[in-house]
């Protein structure tokens, strides 16, 4: 998809977004300074930098979800300053939030088509055609969802693809992706990436929005980095190595993105024993040692995320026995595992991580409060609380204007840093990370390696969850693989690569014996 675009940066008919010395501040924050930004017509445009960079802001001014305190925005070379939402939308801009915001007990065809149903001439919806519509659009994407189904039943990834679908139904020219890979496994992301080929081609304008070079580098065209509000390159893709691109938004290099180190590995601290979890899942076996880091992967859907809710108690087991160091302990709740020496990353941040209006010093040390900030059975050291957030906020590099800021105001991936941050703070000794560097720029990424490798350093069981499978096998020491519910692979990291695991991430049996078969 890659292609040279500065030959044509100059011709003002090609730009079809123009941002020109956009500001905009929040209380305690300046998001943007002086933003200049141009997207050209028929270009997959990189939006890049750390959480808290202003990304999400500048799309959001686009979109008129917010109105910029200074400067102008020019869609087709028309000023949106007295626009709304549905005026950009007339003039074929869309955005995918990295939040789907969906209404989960509605259908799939009636989210696609909110606001937009067919009418009988009655003046009636047109049931009928509204399924028929959203089947369109959905198909354009995914044939493996029903229209009539209910979105609360739907897989976060099925869900993601849902919202894409609705995008389209404004038939938009230019479209605006924040994060769209974040909840997609590998097989469903590459199918995206296909869509966005297909309508690139049809010429649709795409700005893209990710923490994932690998992607960026695959499917963009150009990129343009910004760091504390303010843009700080627009290049070529195919002119930036990877590693200048990230010291670009970081300010810093970065010598390994993935911080992997050998450290001592002892005795089985879990065990996990004929688990059945009542959602997904059969028959699951498994020890993890202390200071090791066992990675689970899978598709959308293996049962990844099951598995760790069932252990930590947060969803109901049919079955199965757990034992800490040789002894069974029952984690029927939350609580249990917690008094166990569990503690659980979740994959869902906003609705299983965080206590939205709460503020970040609440949400960082909530599961620690009692055990290490109450002075009796009331009384809090609000000092100690105190410093113990500014040091979690310096050590992860929380983007937050205060401790007392509230936390559903902060991005995305700051507010994944935040859980991150409660749960370290738990000294817990069995530690289960469910997708903790979904949204996080590359230098939180690091930063939460090196967290990890620390906390394996200091003897914890690390479980880690992801649908990165590069991150899985830079620091993992072993990689267990789901399929369909089920532990099909067990592979040790250093004799396995990236092709081999994905083979039994999407259901393959024999890898050694179908290579020597081709």
């Amino acid at each position: 998809m890659n292609s040279p675009m500065g030959d044509r940066v100059g011709n003002q008919e090609d730009i079809v977004i123009k941002a020109e010395r956009v500001s905009k501040s929040f209380p305690g924050v300046r998001a943007l300074k002086e933003m200049d930004f141009e997207v050209i017509r028929g270009e997959v445009h990189a939006l890049v930098g750390e959480n808290g960079a202003g990304k999400s802001t500048l799309m959001k001014i686009i979109v008129r979800e917010y109105i910029e305190d200074e400067g102008n925005i020019f869609i087709e070379g028309n000023n949106v300053k007295d626009l709304g939402i549905r005026g950009v939308q007339k003039l074929g801009l869309s955005l995918i939030h990295q939040d789907l915001n969906l209404i989960p007990m509605l259908t799939v065809a009636q989210n696609i088509c909110l606001g937009r149903e067919p009418v009988t001439r009655f003046g009636t919806i047109d049931w009928k055609a509204m399924g028929l519509k959203a089947a369109d659009f959905l198909g354009q994407i995914t044939s493996e969802i029903n229209v009539e189904d209910r979105v609360e039943g739907l897989s976060n990834s099925q869900q993601q693809l849902m919202a894409i679908a609705r995008a389209l139904v404004t038939s938009p020219r230019i479209l605006i992706l924040d994060e769209p890979t974040a909840r997609l496994d590998q097989k469903t992301s590459d199918s995206f990436f296909l869509f966005l080929e297909r309508a690139k081609q049809k010429g649709l304008t795409v700005v893209y929005i990710s923490h994932r070079l690998e992607e960026i580098y695959r499917i963009c065209d150009r990129v343009t980095v910004l760091r504390d509000g303010t843009k700080i390159i627009t290049a070529p893709i195919n002119e930036i190595p990877q590693t200048e691109l990230v010291k670009y938004m970081l300010g810093r290099e970065i010598e390994q993105q993935v911080p992997k180190e050998s450290v001592p590995i002892g005795e089985v601290k879990l065990s996990v024993r004929d688990l059945y979890p009542k959602e997904k899942g059969k028959d699951i076996n498994f020890d993890l040692k202390s200071g090791e880091i066992l990675g689970i992967v899978g598709s959308i859907g293996a049962g990844k995320s099951e598995v760790a809710r069932a252990i930590f108690g947060a969803d109901p087991k049919q079955s199965g026995t757990i034992r800490i160091s040789g002894k069974e302990v029952k984690t029927n709740a939350p609580h249990d595992a917690i008094d166990h020496g569990f503690a659980l990353i979740p994959e869902e941040r906003r609705d299983q991580g965080l206590v939205g209006n709460e503020s970040v010093r609440k949400n960082m040390t909530m599961a620690a409060l009692k055990k290490k900030f109450c002075v009796g059975p009331s009384w809090i050291d609000q000092d100690k609380e105190t410093a113990a957030v500014k040091t979690s906020i310096k050590t992860l590099g929380i983007a937050t204007p205060s401790p007392e800021q509230e936390v559903q105001f902060l991005s995305g991936g700051t507010q994944q840093k935040v859980v991150v941050a409660k749960w370290l703070m738990s000294d817990s000794d069995i530690y289960i990370f469910d997708e903790p560097t979904k949204g996080i720029d590359v230098g939180g990424k690091y930063d939460i390696y090196k967290l990890i490798v620390d906390l394996a350093r200091q003897g914890a069981g690390i479980i880690f969850i992801s649908n990165e499978l590069t991150e899985v096998l830079s620091l993992c020491d072993r990689i267990l693989v789901m399929f369909n519910g089920q532990i099909i692979k067990e592979l040790e990291t250093q004799a396995s690569n990236r092709e081999e695991l994905l083979f039994y991430v999407m259901g393959g049996r024999d890898y050694a014996k179908t290579v020597n078969d081709l």
